[in-house]
C-alpha cells in the first residue's frame, strides 16, 4: 500500500485498496515521504477499510497489532487443526 496519510489512527488513502492479496496477518512497516520507517509491527490485523463520502469519498483503514496471547492461540489453533487433519477427525471451527 502506497500513498497513505495518517488521520488520527487511521491511514487514508484518495481511492480503495486492493486487500485482495493481503493476509490475515501480516508485517506493517510504515514510512514517511522520505523512505524513513516511522513505525513496524510483526503481527498485525486490517481492522476494516471504510469509504467516507464526508470526507470526498476518501477510503479509511485500521490496523491493529497483535497481542501475544492472540498470537499463541492462533498457533496452537493450527496445531490442532494439523493434528486432527492427520488423523482425519472433523474439527468444527467455532
Amino acid at each position: 500500500m502506497e500513498n497513505l496519510t495518517l488521520n488520527g489512527n487511521n491511514y487514508v488513502s484518495e481511492s480503495e485498496v486492493d486487500l485482495s492479496s493481503l493476509p490475515d496477518v501480516f508485517a506493517l512497516t510504515v514510512k514517511d515521504s522520505n523512505g524513513n520507517v516511522v513505525e513496524s509491527h510483526d503481527n498485525t490485523k486490517l481492522l476494516q477499510q471504510v469509504k467516507y463520502d464526508w470526507d470526498g469519498g476518501k477510503y479509511y483503514l485500521a490496523f491493529t497489532a497483535l497481542s501475544q496471547l492472540d498470537i499463541d492461540q492462533r498457533a496452537q489453533d493450527s496445531k490442532i487443526q494439523f493434528i486432527a487433519m492427520m488423523a482425519d477427525i472433523d474439527v468444527e471451527e467455532a
